[in-house]
């Protein structure tokens, strides 16, 4: 999952995603093979090399097959033909597969690799949105919308051509079922409205969805917090600010941003309790 990010940071939204191939987060699938495991939880630490060395030379099936083919992918140095290999592998798993959801993990990664090759234009769009399209109920086919949306938002077209297309794709979002997918799209929505300006009402609703479906990373919620705080407190909504900022400092009264966010809560406006009001 992509960190919540302050929203004064300007920067291509595609280039969040296509930094790292794929987040740590995509190693979450279904346990593998008891064979593969060790090259597993070596990929999920990021250890591509070590979890190349540790997978055995006669394993066999699709679980291979995919895990092979996404450790070609983060093998350094990175090269065309490694990327063109292991894609050509995805997309044989994503149409031969004999389960949807092997199908469909497998056509994300390969969507995700093209969008990498080709820095997110439109040819990896129709990947992603066919994607979404066939596996609407999959993880991995969900996880496609939330690539739509980041694809949308770094469009050049005119702004208001970028807001009739969130708006579609905000109301497919509502048959989204995955609650991780969930909250990853309401995260990349907030960051997107924030990147075009003029649409801090839509970020804040969309920081709010976030809180409401769950993070699965401690830090990431205190993040979500002073997000929310500073966006509310900018949009005059002193006591939603005030209760986010609150939870943020009950939550991790040993952050190093607590002294700022303690500053941030006194220069909200004062609300008088009723005695004081009375005087």
């Amino acid at each position: 999952m992509l960190p919540l990010l302050p929203h004064c940071i300007k920067t291509r939204l595609s280039s969040l995603v296509l930094i790292g191939l794929f987040p740590l987060s995509l190693w979450a699938v279904e346990t593998p093979a008891h064979e593969l495991e060790s090259a597993w939880q070596l990929g999920a630490q990021g250890l591509f090399t070590e979890a190349a060395q540790a997978m055995p030379e006669k394993a066999t099936g699709e679980e291979t097959a995919f895990t092979r083919a996404v450790l070609l992918l983060n093998r350094q140095p990175r090269t065309e033909e490694d990327m063109k290999t292991a894609i050509q592998a995805l997309r044989d798993l994503g149409h031969g597969g004999a389960t949807a959801e092997i199908r469909a993990r497998s056509l994300y990664y390969a969507a995700c690799a093209a969008s990498l090759q080709t820095r997110g234009q439109s040819s990896s769009g129709e990947s992603f949105a066919q994607l979404w399209q066939d596996y609407p109920e999959e993880p991995y086919g969900q996880r496609a919308l939330v690539h739509l949306m980041l694809l949308a938002f770094d469009s050049e077209e005119p702004k208001a051509v970028v807001l009739t297309h969130c708006d579609e794709l905000e109301d497919q979002a509502k048959a989204l079922t995955d609650p991780m997918v969930r909250s990853h799209f309401h995260q990349v929505a907030a960051r997107g409205y924030l990147y075009l300006g003029g649409e801090a009402e839509r970020a804040l609703a969309h920081l709010l969805q976030v809180h409401e479906v769950g993070v699965a990373r401690r830090e990431t919620l205190g993040d979500l917090h002073v997000s929310i705080g500073q966006l509310a407190a900018e949009l005059g909504r002193s006591e939603l600010a005030q209760k986010h900022y609150r939870e943020f400092l009950r939550l991790f009264p040993n952050d190093p941003r607590v002294y700022t966010i303690n500053a941030n809560l006194h220069a909200l406006p004062h609300e008088p309790n009723l005695s004081e009001a009375t005087q």
